[in-house]
């Protein structure tokens, strides 16, 4: 302690003053750097995020409007594509849709292949999904992002809420900011037809089975070889490159490192675009880094045995259609997958019933209410034929959000109503299906 002067105790005050000066010069000199990184990343992220058409998440915005649909998943369609300079730059060589549930955190990845051949959304035609984003962009400049979301929502009977795209660069350079990733690869691959950057010419790509290291360039290449093995296990190794570099990227506490997420942020605002906002993607990240890998479920529409698709080459040109005929066995898969949170933890019992003219329509919506994870309890036909397609309510309201999703789908009135004495066991919810029943696909898409 200083000597109680005022000589000294001036020297003291100086000496202290000079040591508080230098540590806040040097908290302010770090606050700066912080500051001019923040803004450094957002000026150059700033041309990634684009305007919303459609609607985001409900989950961001809290319990708003959910539509009767009860959702409280994140879904994304995140697509690659050639990019600018690129033959063929707009056309979508990979789709995913990835839905996120924040409330159990885990995370659904359904790959769609390029070839698929749907019907375009709010036109009367049909056409490869590649094609789709291409066929928005020329029709209005930034319409394909809309476009592409809302054929895909169609198809798959969900909200698409966001989309990314990433061309090539993008992927390539950001794998190599995560210094490549560790991953073991399946079968070895011989692709001596893998195109070169001109479309015209050949880049022969070769990779070893077992344990591998990939960079940028390697991983791109094997994320993107078909030649010599199928869309549908191109899309399986999309899939385990994603999940390799979200696992790479926490290993490294990429996050908390502020000049990688600058040189990432930089390296790709010129070849990355999503309609998430800033703030959204900051939510989602924190979501994202504590899913664990037991949680995130993989599935590839694929033909073959067991697959929901089947080959067509009639008309000269290859195209992937639905087994069925219709997509409804694609739109079982989807929700089989991307279960709704709201709806299950709900887990009503509900029991359908044939009350139109037409038979085989209870077992058929059975089916559907089972994709999305319901409990059928029983499944039967009415002694009566009924015009109109009617929702019992057993619970007493209990079963709100059901309710609500059911209503919207089945275009019926909910009415309040005991169960019988003797059903064993009691159902929540009795559906009785009418002569105007139109199907189960979402009305509002």
């Amino acid at each position: 302690m200083l000597p109680i002067n005022k000589k000294n105790n001036v020297i003291g005050k100086n000496k202290m003053s000079k040591r508080k000066k230098k540590v806040l010069l040097i908290v302010g000199l770090i606050v700066l750097l912080v500051v001019v990184g923040f803004c450094y990343t957002l000026a150059r992220g700033s041309k990634i995020f684009q305007a919303n058409i459609g609607g985001g998440s409900p989950f961001f915005g809290g319990k708003t409007d959910l539509k009767g649909e009860g959702d409280d998943r994140i879904n994304i369609l995140a697509m690659g594509m050639g990019g600018a300079n690129h033959p063929g730059g707009q056309l979508t060589d990979s789709m995913m849709v990835i839905s996120i549930n924040p409330k159990d955190k885990s995370l659904a990845m359904l790959s769609i292949p390029r070839d698929l051949y749907v019907p375009i959304a709010d036109h009367k035609v049909s056409s490869k999904i590649n094609e789709v984003y291409n066929l928005g962009e020329r029709e209005k400049k930034g319409n394909g992002p809309a476009l592409v979301k809302k054929t895909v929502g169609n198809i798959l009977d969900l909200p698409i809420h966001y989309y990314v795209t990433v061309d090539f660069k993008a992927f390539e350079k950001a794998i190599n900011i995560l210094g490549g990733l560790d991953l073991y690869v399946d079968r070895a691959i011989s692709d001596p037809l893998y195109p070169a950057d001109d479309m015209v010419h050949y880049s022969p790509f070769y990779i070893k089975a077992g344990q591998q290291h990939l960079d940028g360039a390697t991983a791109l290449k094997y994320s993107r070889s078909r030649e010599t093995s199928s869309d549908f296990d191109r899309a399986a190794r999309q899939q385990k490159v994603l999940k390799a570099a979200k696992e790479k990227a926490l290993k490294l506490g990429f996050l908390a490192n502020p000049k990688k997420v600058i040189d990432l942020s930089a390296t790709v605002s010129d070849n990355v675009r999503t309609d998430l906002s800033p703030g959204e993607v900051k939510t989602l990240l924190g979501i994202v880094k504590d899913i664990p890998g037991d949680k995130i479920i993989s599935k590839v529409l694929a033909d073959g045995n067991g697959g929901a698709l089947v080959s067509d080459s009639s008309t000269g040109t290859y195209y992937l259609k639905p087994k069925d005929g219709t997509f409804d066995e694609i739109k079982q898969i989807a929700h089989e997958i991307f279960t709704d949170p709201n709806l299950a933890e709900e887990s009503a019992k509900i029991e359908v019933l044939n009350g139109s003219n037409q038979s085989g329509l209870a077992a058929k919506l059975a089916v559907s209410l089972r994709s999305y994870g319901y409990q059928v309890i029983n499944v039967d036909s009415t002694d009566e034929q009924y015009k109109k397609t009617l929702i019992y309510d057993h619970s007493k309201g209990a079963k709100k959000t059901t309710l609500q999703f059911l209503k919207t789908r089945l275009q019926s009135d909910v009415i309040e109503k005991a169960a019988a004495a003797d059903a064993q066991p009691s159902p929540d919810i009795t559906i009785i299906i009418g002569d105007d029943y139109k199907g189960f696909t979402n009305k509002t898409n």
